[in-house]
């Protein structure tokens, strides 16, 4: 059983830690503060998503919960690095190089379909009281610390919100460790040169 059933029992327990019920009225906007927050600072195995975008002359919209670019892939499947604007504005960049420019990918005279690999945004629990996500099923501390640190400076209580913020970099820092392992814990070194 998880501890936060939807978004409901999370505005429970943000209001329980923080000692008052009173914050129902904003607790919408205190969630969605401490998902951009996360959004910020969080890159997660959860958050990593393909998408498939097209491109009319060398412009494509970037998908609405784009966050970072891991890969982009080029014609035949290898992937291309990104550059700046300048390098991605010249023939023959179409084969290695693309550019973010606000909320636009830029590869040089490129129509047609490419494939990407990003990290996307945590969707939202305030859309319904019995909205739930990834992140509050797996990781529930970081909401309600997240969260609760929100309420908590909402509220003024600058101790209250020092004593979460402790509790919340903990949350993370071991979410980071369970990421790190599930990701990494098989992996193997490989030296990619001639060796003596």
């Amino acid at each position: 059983m998880v501890a936060f059933a939807d978004y409901l029992d999370l505005r429970v327990a943000v209001a329980e830690h923080v000692g008052n019920r009173n914050i129902s009225d904003v607790m919408p906007r205190l969630v969605q503060m401490a998902e951009s927050t996360l959004n910020q600072k969080l890159r997660h195995r959860e958050q990593i998503t393909s998408d498939t975008l097209t491109f009319t002359a060398g412009v494509s919209l970037l998908p609405a919960d784009f966050l970072e670019m891991i890969n982009v892939f080029g014609l035949y499947g290898a992937a291309m690095r990104a550059g700046s604007l300048a390098d991605v504005n010249r023939s023959g960049s179409e084969y290695s190089r693309y550019a973010i420019d606000g909320s636009d990918i830029l590869i040089y005279g490129v129509s047609g379909d490419r494939d990407i690999t990003y990290f996307a945004k945590i969707p939202t629990l305030t859309t319904s009281v019995s909205t739930t996500n990834w992140l509050l099923a797996s990781y529930p501390s970081v909401y309600l610390y997240a969260v609760g640190l929100e309420a908590a400076k909402f509220l003024r209580d600058m101790e209250l919100a020092q004593a979460t913020q402790g509790l919340l970099a903990q949350a993370l820092n071991d979410m980071k460790v369970d990421d790190d392992r599930a990701r990494w814990a098989n992996a193997t070194v490989r030296i990619q040169m001639v060796t003596p």
